[in-house]
C-alpha cells in the first residue's frame, strides 16, 4: 500500500485504476482534548484529520490531510470530487479505518512473500 500526503498523487492514482472503493475517516487529530485550556487555545477549532483510502485490487493508496478549519475541509472536498464520483464511498470510524489499513498492509506483505518464493 502506498501512502501519500500529496493530493495530486492520489488523483493520479485514481485516474490510473478502473474500479475500487473509497474508505474515508474524519475525526479529531488528537484523541484527547486538553482538560484545561488557556487564552491561547480558547475558541480555537480542534485539529482534524481526514484519511482517504482508495482500494483497488492489489493496488491501494492512502492519503492523509490534517486541517483545522471548515474552509480547508471544503477545499479538500472539492479537490477530491473526482475520486468520490469514480468509486463507491464508505465512511468508517477510527477503529474500522485502522483495521482496514492493517488488513491491506498485511495483504501486501503476503503478496510480496509469494513473489519472493516464486
Amino acid at each position: 500500500m502506498k501512502q501519500t500526503d500529496n493530493i495530486n498523487d492520489l488523483l493520479a492514482f485514481t485516474e490510473s485504476v478502473q474500479d475500487g472503493t473509497v474508505w474515508i475517516y474524519q475525526g479529531n487529530y488528537e484523541l484527547e482534548e486538553p482538560i484545561m485550556s488557556d487564552e491561547d487555545t480558547a475558541g480555537r477549532e480542534p485539529l482534524q484529520v481526514i484519511q482517504v483510502l482508495v482500494e483497488s485490487g492489489k493496488e491501494n493508496n492512502l492519503y492523509e490531510f490534517v486541517f483545522n478549519s471548515a474552509a480547508e475541509l471544503e477545499e479538500l472536498t472539492n479537490e477530491l470530487q473526482p475520486v468520490y464520483e469514480k468509486f463507491s464511498k464508505q465512511v468508517l470510524d477510527l477503529d474500522s479505518m485502522n483495521e482496514k489499513i492493517v488488513e491491506l498492509k498485511e495483504g501486501a506483505i503476503k503478496i510480496g512473500k509469494r513473489r519472493i518464493q516464486n
